[in-house]
This record gives structure tokens, sequence and C-alpha cells, in this order.
């Protein structure tokens, strides 16, 4: 396939990776806590590391799919800088962060095939 196509198709060198990241926040929590904990999380974790984050949830379960805020694909110490972040807060009791998948094509298995991790 010409550069060309591959380019408009994001193929090959064009390939545009992102990951994903779900958490669990421990039950009880207040919901202005909870909506508080999103902000510190979409500002510590996600826009302090150049990132942008898509998704949501509802109650104590959270999924959002991540990418670079700049083309091109996040780098392996931002997406370990957002696991660190989620094993820091007293009130996440697990966590996934997955592997990185294609963001045009999606995933060719489930990204959340790891083991979570718990937080204690």
């Amino acid at each position: 396939m010409r550069k060309r196509l591959r380019k408009k198709r994001r193929l090959g060198e064009f390939r545009e990776n992102i990951f994903g990241v779900r958490f669990s926040l421990r039950n009880g929590i207040a919901p202005e806590a909870d909506e508080e904990f999103l902000w510190r999380f979409l500002e510590g974790a996600i826009e302090a590391n150049r990132l942008l984050a898509g998704g949501g949830g509802q109650g104590p379960t959270w999924e959002f799919y991540v990418q670079s805020s700049t083309r091109g694909s996040p780098l392996e110490a931002q997406r370990a800088a957002v696991g660190l972040w989620l094993a820091q807060q007293p009130e996440v009791t697990t966590y996934v962060v997955s592997d990185f998948f294609d963001g045009w094509y999606g995933p060719e298995e489930a990204p959340y095939a790891g083991p979570q991790i718990a937080v204690a």
C-alpha cells in the first residue's frame, strides 16, 4: 500500500495507539466526593501527563480511553504515570491500565485482559 494511503487510513507507521483505564472506588463515597475525585483524576493523572481521556461510569466503577493530547501515540512513561497516580489514591480499590491498542480500529482482543491491581 502506498504511503499516502497508509497515512489516510492511519496504518503502519501512521497508526495511533491509545490505552484504557478502568478503576473502582470505595463503596460509600458521597456523590460530591466522587465528582471531586474525578476532577482530581482528570487534572492530576490525565492533563498533567499531556493526555486526553474520554469515558465515564456510574457508581463505583469508571472506565476511560486515553490518548495523547498531540498527534501520535502516548508514551509508555505516560501510561505508567497514570497507573502510579491511581495506585497512590486512597479512594481507589482496584484499577487496570490496559496495554496499548489501535485507537482507530480498536483492540484485537479485550483491552483489559490483564489482572486487576488491588490497592490496599
